[in-house]
């Protein structure tokens, strides 16, 4: 079972991979004509957002043709981060080539605008490191079902679960919308599916797609307190496209966790933590790439670590009911930008069927300029 799987993870993996390739280039330059503008005569003002920046910007028209951005159309463009902190930078003006080259010189400073914490945070809603060590955290180190299990002579671990999610960005605008369809397939006690696709409107429309296999093996000390500890090393894809522009990534990760359990009766605690670290890898496209200057500064950043730290209680309320809570804490340790904490708070209900159990639940999820409900159905099954 094990191996049809990371056989058919192996033959999508490949698959996204050249569709992302194969994507058509598109420079900045086509970018800016999907921001909300206006035009005045001969003249396109252009004032939107595009990601995570706010761009101001006036394309002359001088083909006769005021709905496109030709190499005779001179431009002029300021563009800040959206969250009004940090340094704008300015075009003076020039022709679309003139506009290009400026682009690329001055990469990484748009990186730091477009994507201020990662290119994975701007397309799903948050980072990809950030993503997995909440489903390792939430579903193998915090795992307080198997514990109430284990009390009772059986185990069981997570087999599955489907969320739906809506978020909102700080500064929304009318007819702005985000959200989100996740899902999560244990093949084992160790290793886990993940994928993702996420919506977002803002003047522009972004599809997002993500896939990833996790691997986290882990042992436990039994005792008056039950410890886990183990690693984790994830990797995947992420395609995003848009009429802005479109870009395909593949995202590397790995780190440790351990926590630990008391069983108290009916009422079980816990708390843990997990270091990891992230890396994102832009893979070249063919043939004419106006994107080159993004993806090679994406593709220069370091590796991104992150400190996850949480605690988590159950308490019984019948023999086949219990309430969970759990509550986490996400703590940027290293960033070529400034990245902010990010908080998860979970609640759900367990109902029991034997051995096996389901969770219903909510979860709210909050960080600088994003907050997000979602609800989820969790199964929990025999290995």
């Amino acid at each position: 079972m094990i191996r049809v799987t990371l056989r058919l993870f192996a033959i999508v993996f490949v698959q996204t991979f050249v569709i992302a390739s194969l994507a058509e280039a598109q420079g900045l330059s086509q970018a800016v004509l999907v921001v909300s503008s206006t035009f005045d005569g001969t003249r396109r003002n252009v004032d939107g957002r595009l990601y995570g920046g706010a761009i101001e910007a006036t394309i002359s028209d001088r083909d006769d043709d005021r709905e496109n951005f030709s190499d005779v159309d001179r431009i002029r463009l300021t563009i800040r981060p959206r969250s009004g902190q940090g340094e704008a930078l300015q075009f003076p003006g020039g022709t679309r080539s003139e506009f290009e080259d400026w682009a690329r010189e001055n990469a990484t400073a748009l990186l730091g605008i477009l994507f201020p914490d990662s290119l994975s945070s701007s397309v799903l809603g948050r980072g990809a490191g950030e993503l997995q060590a909440q489903e390792v955290l939430l579903a193998t180190a915090f795992a307080t079902e198997s514990v109430r299990e284990m009390s009772q002579g059986g185990r069981s671990t997570s087999g599955g679960m489907i969320e739906y999610e809506t978020f909102k960005k700080d500064g929304r605008l009318p007819g702005d919308s985000a959200r989100a369809w996740q899902g999560m397939y244990n093949v084992s006690k160790r290793l886990s599916l993940h994928g993702r696709f996420v919506q977002q409107r803002e003047g522009f429309t972004t599809n997002a797609t993500s896939f990833s296999a996790d691997y986290h093996p882990f042992f436990e000390i039994d005792g008056p307190i039950r410890w886990r500890v183990g690693g984790s090393a994830r990797g995947g894809l992420i395609y995003s496209r848009s009429n802005a522009m479109d870009l395909g990534s593949l995202e590397f990760g790995g780190g440790g966790f351990v926590s630990a359990f008391k069983n108290l009766g009916k009422v079980r605690i816990g708390g843990g933590t997990m270091v990891q670290g992230s890396k994102s890898y832009l893979p070249p496209v063919f043939g004419d790439d106006d994107l080159a200057f993004l993806v090679d500064a994406i593709n220069d950043k370091g590796i991104q670590y992150d400190l996850a730290y949480g605690a988590t209680a159950g308490v019984d309320t019948s023999s086949r009911t219990a309430v969970l809570v759990k509550l986490l804490q996400n703590h940027p340790l290293s960033s070529s930008t400034e990245r902010s904490d990010s908080r998860l708070l979970l609640a759900a209900l367990s109902y029991r069927f034997g051995l096996p159990s389901v969770n219903f639940g909510y979860k709210h999820y909050s960080t600088t300029g994003l907050h997000s409900h979602s609800v989820f159905a969790q199964g929990n099954f025999n290995w």
